[in-house]
């Protein structure tokens, strides 16, 4: 079975090689995707956070009692051991 060789990327080849050794910078990509390929973008931009609000901060029991959030459990945004009297994960209870 005879198979007639495809000489196109050889030219390509062929081309890239002569250009180089002439000293012209030649992208090894050109020609293959065509004119209006353009270079891929690098997004620099933080990532979204999960979080929609900030995280809340209280002064005191009153605030948390004035928000609805009492009592506030370790873990839950708000919380801070400054509010937790007695140190058992509840505050504000």
């Amino acid at each position: 079975m005879n198979r007639t060789p495809d000489f196109r990327p050889r030219r390509r080849t062929a081309a890239v090689l002569g250009a180089v050794a002439l000293g012209v910078a030649v992208p090894l990509t050109a020609g293959l995707a065509g004119p209006a390929a353009a270079e891929p973008r690098i997004d620099n931009s933080p990532p979204a956070t999960s979080r929609s609000q900030p995280y809340p901060y209280y002064a005191n029991c009153h605030e948390v009692r004035l928000a609805g959030k009492a009592p506030l459990l370790v873990g839950q945004p708000g919380y801070s051991s400054r509010l937790d009297r007695d140190g058992n994960g509840i505050a504000c209870g």
